[in-house]
């Protein structure tokens, strides 16, 4: 369980996130909002790249500050932004980022085969990441995210840059998972999260405009065409 309390940022005079409370639990929970509006500096704050100016998020009750090192050992995060080394192969990625997240050597070799085969790339892990496309870099951050099978997984913009094929992969992957962890994930692509989605975040100018399912969400706000005329309605109206 995470809880969300209050939780405001600024940015000089501006607001990026203002007095955000959420209760998450088991599911997909999908942030979606235009540039700006405070999707990832909600992200940066639950994983612990910010910190709040007032506000709390608590981890099984306790802050995700003070449980530190247990916190992130339950974390994965995909970022946005691909900050890769473009000199190492995707073996060797995977193999840092598992020595970051304290994964046992002795199931290195079987969990980074593991999510290469889940995000497709089981066949280049040799492979420099420098002659990596960019669709294979952003599978190369999903699979470094999921290692070691995380309870909490935070995606920003998962799908950014692949092929229609993939982007249905990545879809699949993320509602495979969603049974038995907290899934967030942060998009601009509204197909990508309607089908999926246990509970859709909708924030605006930072703070949270609606929330519900899909279907709740289309119900409540007239939208018999789906999210995209959700989308439409509340931010482009």
């Amino acid at each position: 369980m995470i809880q969300i309390t209050n939780l405001s940022k600024s940015y000089g005079s501006n607001k990026a996130l203002d007095d955000i409370s959420l209760e998450l639990s088991y599911g997909i929970y999908a942030l979606l909002g235009p540039n700006g509006a405070g999707k990832s500096t909600l992200m940066n704050i639950l994983t612990l790249g910010l910190l709040p100016d007032s506000g709390e998020v608590l981890w099984q009750g306790q802050s995700i500050e003070a449980a530190g090192r247990d916190y992130r050992s339950i974390l994965g995060y995909m970022p946005q932004q691909q900050g890769l080394y473009d000199g190492f192969s995707g073996s060797d990625f995977l193999y840092y980022i598992a020595g970051l997240k304290g994964i046992e050597k002795a199931w290195l070799p079987y969990e980074a085969q593991r999510v290469a085969e889940l995000v497709n790339l089981r066949e280049r892990l040799r492979d420099k990441i420098s002659g990596y496309s960019g669709g294979m870099k952003q599978r190369i951050l999903l699979a470094a995210a999921i290692l070691g099978d995380p309870a909490v997984v935070i995606l920003d913009e998962p799908t950014a840059g692949l092929d229609p094929k993939e982007r249905i992969r990545v879809r699949e992957i993320i509602e495979d998972m969603s049974g038995y962890k907290i899934i967030i994930t942060a998009t601009h692509v509204v197909s990508d999260i309607e089908t999926i989605a246990d509970e859709v975040i909708l924030l605006k100018n930072g703070v949270i405009a609606d929330s519900g399912s899909p279907e709740e969400l289309c119900s409540k706000l007239d939208a018999p065409d789906g999210l995209e005329s959700v989308y439409m309605k509340v931010f482009e109206e």
